[in-house]
């Protein structure tokens, strides 16, 4: 099959517009909404700031399209994806998960700067509220997965269980990013142990 001229535009459109983005993520991971700059980004792409505002009409649109492009790529069905654990029985991948925190990753900063930023940006912090309330829902999706896996069956209700692996989560991400001394810090191995040991507590009803 031949490739038109327009299918050959779009496709370079397309890639310039992927640069743009993960220049802008990379901006604004880096310094924040408030200090990041168009002309920067641009040059991170390598192009000019008229093709960032042929695509957005000012800074706020793209740093919330930046936000939404970092999001796409640390939601939970991306990550676990990428770890290479989404047929693990589901405490294997909560466990995996609990690890991989406390290595830290970009995701800690990603974090930070985005609760930062979405107290004085609207755009941001509606795009922070949709994260959230998407991540909750992954996270659901994989603890009704795992409801009655061995090891793995909580009494709880599906939200009360999310909500406490998002609050590890993002708590844990937040305490990391402000450069905790090591003494501080659980050896790997203890820290997965105690979420495995969390998880299997939630397998005892709830008292009515």
């Amino acid at each position: 099959m031949s490739v038109t001229g327009d299918d050959s535009r779009r496709r370079d459109s397309d890639e310039t517009t992927t640069r743009l983005l993960d220049a802008a993520a990379e901006v604004f991971v880096e310094h924040g909404y408030d200090r990041a700059v168009i002309a920067d980004i641009a040059r991170r792409a390598g192009v000019t700031t008229g093709a960032v505002f042929s695509r957005w009409a000012n800074k706020s649109e793209l740093m919330a399209a930046a936000a939404d492009h970092i999001f796409d790529q640390i939601l939970p069905d991306q990550r676990i994806k990428q770890l290479g654990i989404d047929e693990w029985p589901v405490i294997d991948i909560f466990s995996a998960w609990a690890a991989n925190i406390l290595s830290g990753d970009d995701t800690q900063d990603v974090m930070v700067q985005v609760f930062a930023s979405a107290r004085n940006n609207d755009a941001v912090r509606e795009r922070l509220r949709w994260f959230l309330d998407e991540q909750a829902h992954q996270i659901g999706r994989i603890v009704d997965r795992g409801r009655g896996e061995a090891g793995f069956d909580p009494g709880y209700s599906t939200a009360a269980v999310a909500l406490l692996i998002q609050a590890v989560g993002v708590g844990t991400h937040l305490l990391l990013s402000t450069g905790r001394d090591d003494q501080h810090l659980p050896a790997d191995s203890d820290w997965e142990a105690l979420i495995r040991s969390l998880f299997h507590s939630l397998a005892t009803p709830p008292s009515q």
